[in-house]
Order: structure tokens, then C-alpha cells, then sequence
């Protein structure tokens, strides 16, 4: 990584490569959002195949299920680290990322942000919850589009806040 930040120009190329990427993750975020995550069929082999259960879900569609029945907790969960966390540090990030001179307590709440930011959580979630239906005879999962929407949002965030405290910490 230290190879990366020296070969590249000066400060400000540093911070528009940053921001382009940075742009590109709050499109993996919202993409990751709003698309399915998971498909889940479910189905009996009598004579037939009946199918008795189909769903595919997004986050968001969950947080709108888990409203709906009264999961209260989860539902807070999920929106907090996974919506609410997410966003926040997305607009911390462009805050730093456009002003000249912010303060270094930004800088020091996005690491510490980072550390408690549960997407990555939900990805693996989702993965186990695909393997365990694909687990069942009568059971089949596929993980849809959202899920590499959502994946690709938390391991380009971790790169952003990486490099991004890096070059902070090189200039101090």
C-alpha cells in the first residue's frame, strides 16, 4: 500500500482518485440497498413439483417485513449498521474529502466508525443463510445481484477509509 501512495502525485490527485471511487461506492451502497439480496424457493416433490414458498428479498424490503412484524430490534439493527451507518460515514467521508483543512477528529471518527459499520456482517450473513437453505432437499437459494451490489459498497468503503486515514496520517 505505501508503494501505491508514493508512486502517486501530489496530495490532490490523491484526494480526486479518493473521490471518484468514493462516488462510485455510494452507488454500490444504493444498489445494494434496493436490489434483491437473496432468492429462496421452496418447494414439494409429491407426484409434481409444488412450489410453496418464492421470495426474494432486499435490505430494504427486510427492514419493511421486519416493521410490519412488530421485530423491532432487528429491524434497529439492520437500519442503524446497515442504512444509517453506511450513509453517515459516506457523508463524512465527501466532507473530508472536499474541504481544504477539516479537523482531525473527522478523520479519527471515521476509523472508529469503520470499526463498528456491520455491512460487512450482512454479507456474510446473507452467504451463510445461502449456504444453510442450499443445505435442505426441498430448499434452494440463490444470491441475487444486491448481495455483490452490497459486497462490492463494503470492500470499497474499506479501501476508501484505509487510504484515506493513511494519507491523513502522512501529512501530519
Amino acid at each position: 500500500m505505501k508503494i501505491i501512495l508514493s508512486t502517486f502525485p501530489p496530495m490532490r490527485f490523491k484526494k480526486q482518485v479518493l473521490l471518484i471511487l468514493h462516488l462510485l461506492s455510494i452507488v454500490l451502497l444504493g444498489l445494494g440497498l434496493c436490489k434483491d439480496i437473496l432468492q429462496i424457493d421452496i418447494s414439494a416433490h409429491f407426484i409434481v413439483e409444488i412450489k410453496l414458498f418464492n421470495e426474494n428479498r432486499s435490505i430494504l424490503g427486510v427492514l419493511q417485513s421486519l416493521w410490519q412484524s412488530a421485530n423491532y430490534l432487528p429491524y434497529m439493527l439492520i437500519l442503524t449498521f446497515g442504512v444509517i451507518v453506511p450513509v453517515l460515514k459516506w457523508i463524512i467521508i465527501t466532507y473530508l474529502l472536499l474541504a481544504k483543512n477539516p479537523p482531525i477528529y473527522y478523520y479519527k471518527f471515521i476509523g472508529a466508525i469503520s470499526k463498528w459499520a456491520m455491512a460487512d456482517v450482512f454479507a456474510i450473513s446473507i452467504f451463510v443463510a445461502y449456504l444453510g437453505a442450499n443445505a435442505m432437499d426441498n430448499t434452494r437459494a440463490i444470491i441475487m445481484n444486491g448481495f455483490y451490489f452490497f459486497t462490492s459498497y463494503v470492500l470499497l468503503s474499506a479501501f476508501i477509509t484505509h487510504l484515506l486515514v493513511k494519507i491523513n496520517r502522512s501529512n501530519f
